[in-house]
């Protein structure tokens, strides 16, 4: 009883920060905010229909194709982006390192998703060339690798074992004190 009430709180909080972050995403001044934002809103819609799979699935993959459609169009914004601040780096302007920092962030973004496009490639290699680094991709952790459900049953036996140590112990201290 309780581990259905904790994963229903659990899918309502889940879905509340998927749209929560897919509103970012809508409202985010820069492409490295937004394609973070679709990042976790796409995890935390896979994480709910974890957590509910009996639940609309219709509903799961309209938030998905959604989520989906909004990156590959910010991806493209991203490939333009990028090349604008390349060659903004190139001019070497004081915020050199600034610029190729986030060419660096949003050619993580774009040799996840789209690797094989020779813009990208092309992108990547001009910012080695220009001595900027690309971090590694980090995906948002699923639920499932953090959450572990218990078996059926065991919470219920639990708490059977601390009613059942609770009677135990006032037993003992109705005892005492006579």
């Amino acid at each position: 009883m309780f581990r259905r009430w904790a994963e229903a709180r659990m899918y309502r909080r889940t879905m509340q920060l998927a749209v929560s972050e897919l509103r970012r995403a809508a409202r985010a001044p820069n492409l490295l905010e937004k394609l973070q934002a679709l990042d976790v809103a796409e995890q935390k819609l896979k994480d709910a229909q974890w957590l509910s799979p009996d639940r609309d699935k219709h509903r799961f993959e309209t938030g998905l194709t959604q989520t989906d459609r909004s990156r590959t169009q910010a991806l493209k914004q991203a490939v333009l982006a990028v090349n604008r601040l390349l060659d903004t780096a190139e001019q070497d302007s004081p915020e050199r390192a600034e610029m190729l920092r986030a060419a660096g962030l949003l050619l993580s973004f774009l040799n996840h998703y789209v690797p094989e496009e020779p813009e990208v490639e092309a992108a990547s290699a001009r910012l080695i060339k220009l001595g900027g680094e690309q971090p590694a991709y980090t995906p948002v952790p699923a639920l499932s690798e953090m959450y572990h459900r218990s078996k059926e049953g065991a919470g219920c036996g639990a708490a059977m074992g601390i009613v059942a140590l609770l009677i135990g112990g006032c037993l003992v201290a109705s005892y005492l004190v006579r």
